[in-house]
């Protein structure tokens, strides 16, 4: 048998109907408040003000005959949990009965028993109908972080009440989006709910937790000369939810003089993750949260204009500028809107300012990939995002090695910081755990390590190690490498500006087998041999200055040299004769290593040699500040006998 669900709450009975001489008495004897009483809106209860000409005294609250008593409870206990939790948070407190109870029961004009409560009434000024500075953007969304926070760990059975303005409540909703007018509004509303529908398992993986969910203009008080935020309303939409859906009230419906809808949003957002930061999957998430706030405001006000034409009119500017904003946001895009978000405020500044201002910050002498400088914001995988939502695929930058944003990194990352920042002099089972695993990928005897914090210190390690072990200081390089910015790995790197005879007098470059720029090409015979010969004029010249050969160092990868198609054999040929002058073979692996370079995990690996010290950078952490050195145990104690 199928089961009835109840109509949605804000899908049906209006409000009581007290008269205001009626409400003066309740308050008088109920509550021991007198004054001046006025009339407030209100969705479904009955509000008023009673209090002086201060603005002082209390709002009493009668709900409908209707409502559920436990969610009257919910309100009342979530009022209580806030005022506990963050005292100096601005929302209103509960003003007991005579007799201390949180609410009384009275009879109604119809006979009916309702639900009589009160809070504290908060001075300011509603933020509906009033302009919107820029600057009370972030205020704003910080507010609302700031009363999540509070709301954490909270829990209340009522928090599962079936509202209309839940987002969940969209496949309902679905079935009113005829009542829309005019009736060419009614496509773009269908498929922004069915877009939201057929993706809300995904908001399911979401934090969600009891949220306010009803941060709009009408909500949030004001101080209008201050120019700040002094208070947050009604409870009555509260719901267990994705937090997401909490922040896409205000970012939906708060837009400042002068800003659109998508900078609005930005900047608010960036008010809200300065206290509560977001995870990378709640800024889609938010987007698609947005539209559908946007998408049932059209919907609930449709349904009200056939059967609550009061509650209607309440609606109706939010109604119109609803459907423009929603226009405008489903034009632009997710990936423009979801890159601004993640930006964190609007971007007014221009390109070639930003370029200006990192010249006189960073110097003229640090170059910038590409003409057009790239200006990414976010980053998922291979993607990148710039501040207008143009997506680059990301087929440069050698650093994160399992894509941007990878969330597994993310949160191994995340979860070590909580705990604790340690270092390799203590003990702990997360860096021999690493050791073993990183020893399992590598040849036989390529087992010991030395961590330190980037490629460029991990190249200075090996090669201050050869030097120890070999007792040379000699050092054959390729032709426009690059190792790394240290003294001594610079002096390594002949992509610095390679000028006539030796870069430093123990280093002597070697020539790179291009073979199709270079002085042999492609179809001539033994390319491998003949350019390894180089290596033998090399050796040579550092015998003659007295120097010998401590190491070879070669990134596998060949990317400083033009990224080349090397002969078959000649890194096998050079090793072999570095070996045969007594000298050791590095392995850069810090921008070739880690399976990106095809089937072998090791750049090395694809040309069959195995080096004595393998150097390892930035992207072993996917671009945060780890390296390392692997060498064999007889290597590193040669070296640590010396220290």
């Amino acid at each position: 048998m199928a089961v009835t669900q109840p109509p949605l709450i804000a899908l049906r009975a209006r409000t009581p109907a007290f008269p205001q001489d009626r409400a003066a008495a309740l308050a008088r004897d109920i509550f021991g408040a007198e004054g001046e009483i006025r009339a407030l809106y209100g969705e479904r209860d009955q509000n008023f003000h009673v209090g002086g000409a201060d603005a002082s005294g209390v709002v009493m609250k009668i709900a409908g005959a209707d409502e559920d008593p436990a969610v009257a409870d919910f309100q009342t206990a979530v009022l209580r949990h806030v005022a506990a939790v963050d005292p100096g948070l601005a929302v209103p407190r509960v003003v007991p009965t005579r007799d201390g109870k949180s609410h009384a029961l009275v009879e109604g004009p119809g006979g009916a028993m309702h639900i009589v409560r009160a809070v504290s009434f908060l001075p300011g000024a509603p933020l509906e109908g009033r302009p919107i500075l820029p600057a009370l953007l972030g205020e704003i969304g910080g507010t609302v972080a700031r009363l999540a926070r509070a709301l954490r760990g909270f829990f209340h059975p009522a928090a599962a009440q079936r509202i209309a303005w839940d987002p969940r409540q969209a496949v309902e909703l679905r079935r009113h989006t005829a009542l829309i007018e005019p009736a060419e509004l009614r496509p773009l509303v269908e498929r922004v709910l069915d877009r939201f529908i057929v993706g809300l398992p995904a908001f399911s993986a979401l934090r969600s937790q009891v949220i306010h969910n009803d941060g709009h203009s009408g909500n949030i008080l004001v101080d209008h000369d201050a120019g700040s935020v002094v208070g947050l309303l009604d409870f009555g939409d509260m719901i267990h939810g994705p937090l997401v859906f909490d922040l896409a009230v205000p970012a939906a419906e708060t837009i400042a003089d002068g800003m659109s809808e998508i900078a609005s949003a930005a900047a608010l957002v960036a008010g809200y993750a300065a206290v509560q930061p977001l995870e990378s999957a709640e800024y889609p998430a938010l987007y698609e949260a947005i539209l559908a706030r946007h998408a049932i405001s059209l919907v609930i006000h449709a349904w009200r204009r056939h059967h609550d034409p009061e509650g209607a009119e309440k609606l109706a500017h939010q109604s119109v500028a609803g459907a423009a904003a929603l226009d405008r946001l489903v034009t632009a895009g997710a990936d423009a809107v979801v890159a601004a978000l993640w930006a964190g405020s609007p971007s007014r500044e221009t390109m070639e300012h930003l370029v200006e201002r990192r010249r006189r910050t960073l110097g003229p002498a640090l170059e910038l990939s590409y003409a057009r400088p790239v200006h990414p914001v976010r980053g998922s995988g291979v993607w990148l995002w710039e501040p207008d939502g143009r997506r680059l695929l990301d087929a440069y930058n050698n650093v994160p090695s399992v894509g941007h944003a990878h969330p597994e990194v993310a949160a191994a990352i995340a979860g070590q910081l909580a705990r604790i920042c340690s270092n390799t002099r203590y003990l702990h089972e997360t860096v021999v755990d690493y050791v073993e695993r990183l020893a399992a990928t590598m040849p036989p005897g390529l087992d010991h390590c030395l961590f330190i914090n980037s490629g460029s210190e991990a190249n200075d390690a090996a090669w201050r190690i050869a030097k120890a072990v070999t007792g040379r200081t000699g050092a054959l390089v390729m032709g426009n490498a690059y190792h790394g910015v240290t003294d001594a790995v610079a002096a390594l790197s002949p992509y610095y500006g390679e000028q006539p005879g030796p870069i430093a007098p123990w280093v002597e470059p070697i020539e790179a087998p291009d073979t199709f720029r270079g002085r042999l090409r492609a179809g001539e015979p033994d390319l491998a041999g003949r350019y390894a010969e180089d290596a033998d004029r090399a050796i040579a010249a550092l015998a003659v200055r007295g120097h010998g050969v401590a190491a070879f160092i070669v990134d596998s990868a060949f990317v400083s040299n033009g990224i080349i198609d090397v002969p078959e054999g000649w890194l096998a040929a050079v090793v072999a004769k570095v070996r045969a002058a007594g000298g050791l073979v590095i392995g850069d692996e810090v921008q070739s290593g880690f399976g990106r370079c095809g089937d072998a995990f090791w750049g090395f690996a694809r040309h069959g040699i195995v080096p004595d010290l393998v150097t390892l950078g930035k992207p072993m952490a996917n671009g945060h500040p780890v390296g390392a050195v692997v060498t064999r145990a007889e290597t590193l104690a040669a070296f640590a006998s010396q220290v």
